[in-house]
């Protein structure tokens, strides 16, 4: 990696990546397709990033975060997905009628097109309802999906209108079927994987490879994630042709660094994870996520070595059984009231012991901090 860039707010991130977007890695080829990949540690900034680029440039960058799935909402009682009818989104949806588009790609990314599950758009009243085909004939309606399901299904609804506006501006202005798109010169995706399972998160990370593929104008992409497997799908899938920056963002005492990654280096994920945990003991800042990211780097050792389950690099500490439970409960936990819910002081000191047990048993001997 190149020396890091340090920065005092997501500002100068944004700054700093959105003149890398514009300025063409080959000068002598500056029409070649620029994307950027950028892997951000927890609570480094990476939404708000997302969320600053789409501020400062609004009206130029058709973009996906955390705050586009807030356009979406469950009624419990009938078991209905609503969407804001006022949301941009929502207006494309409408005008250019991308529900049969959408409902093809949530079955494609779901592996659905010969299966039971489907959606149901009801455009004038702003809502969704699944049903399950029982036979040729019999449908049971209305069951609220999975929460890995509601994520690929409000990504399909985002990258089928990317789709429309690759189609629209590929095409001269003259030509266009919509002029919705015309100012449009940024696509920015923040984590558009959260809560899908490996399957789903390489075939989303190829198809958008694929639809980049696809562009013939002059539209930069910025896509961040703070899952791995993502990250390195992207990394390793992105044509040589293209014009590619990669980024690691994470928080250092009050600085935000950016690093760049070399083209020809594969993504050390644990190196990071390793360094932040590191850092999270040595300051007494051990928080939920960092549980998270212990249990991704115990599930990729234990991939590595053919080991069964991830609680095999365990086994031999001094950790308690129940220590694994917790780690289980604190990586899956998604109810707010407990999200905010202190770690004690006695899993902490769990935390550090079985850390400390697996870089000695695993003997990673460098200095990851350096």
């Amino acid at each position: 990696m190149v020396k890091a860039a340090r920065f005092k707010s997501v500002d100068g991130v944004c700054k700093r990546i959105k003149k890398d977007l514009d300025t063409p890695v080959n000068a002598d080829k500056p029409d070649r397709k620029r994307v950027s990949i950028l892997y951000a540690c927890n609570a480094s900034g990476k939404t708000r990033l997302s969320k600053t680029f789409y501020d400062k440039h609004k009206g130029k960058v058709l973009y996906y975060n955390a705050f586009t799935e807030d356009l979406f909402s469950w009624d419990n009682e009938d078991y209905i997905l609503k969407i804001n009818s006022n949301s941009w989104i929502f207006q494309q949806i409408e005008e250019q009628g991308l529900d049969r588009q959408i409902i093809d790609n949530f079955l494609n990314f779901t592996g659905s097109a010969d299966s039971k599950l489907e959606p149901a758009f009801d455009i004038p009243n702003g809502k969704i309802v699944f049903g399950v085909r029982a036979g040729d004939d019999e449908t049971t309606e209305n069951i609220k999906i999975s929460r890995g399901e509601e994520s690929v299904f409000i990504w399909s609804i985002y990258y089928t209108v990317l789709e429309s506006a690759i189609d629209a501006l590929n095409e001269k202005p003259e030509d266009r079927s919509t002029d919705a798109f015309n100012e449009i010169q940024y696509v920015v995706i923040d984590d558009p994987v959260s809560s899908m399972d490996d399957t789903r998160i390489i075939t989303v990370a190829l198809d958008l490879l694929k639809l980049i593929a696809s562009s013939k104008s002059q539209l930069k992409f910025l896509i961040t994630t703070h899952h791995a497997l993502f990250f390195n799908v992207l990394f390793t899938g992105i044509k040589r042709n293209w014009d590619k920056r990669s980024y690691i963002l994470s928080k250092s005492d009050t600085d935000i660094v950016l690093k760049t990654q070399r083209d020809e280096s594969p993504f050390a994920y644990h190196h990071v994870v390793i360094s932040e945990i590191e850092t999270a003991i040595k300051k007494n800042e051990i928080k939920k996520y960092h549980f998270n990211q212990f249990r991704a780097l115990l599930e990729k050792t234990a991939n590595f070595l053919g080991y069964d389950h991830w609680k095999k690099c365990l086994e031999g500490g001094a950790h308690r059984e129940e220590f694994t439970k917790i780690i289980d409960h604190y990586s899956h936990n998604r109810l707010s009231d407990l999200e905010y819910k202190d770690i004690t002081n006695e899993e902490k000191e769990e935390f550090k012991a079985s850390f400390d047990f697996f870089m000695k048993e695993f003997k990673w001997g460098m200095n990851t901090n350096e």
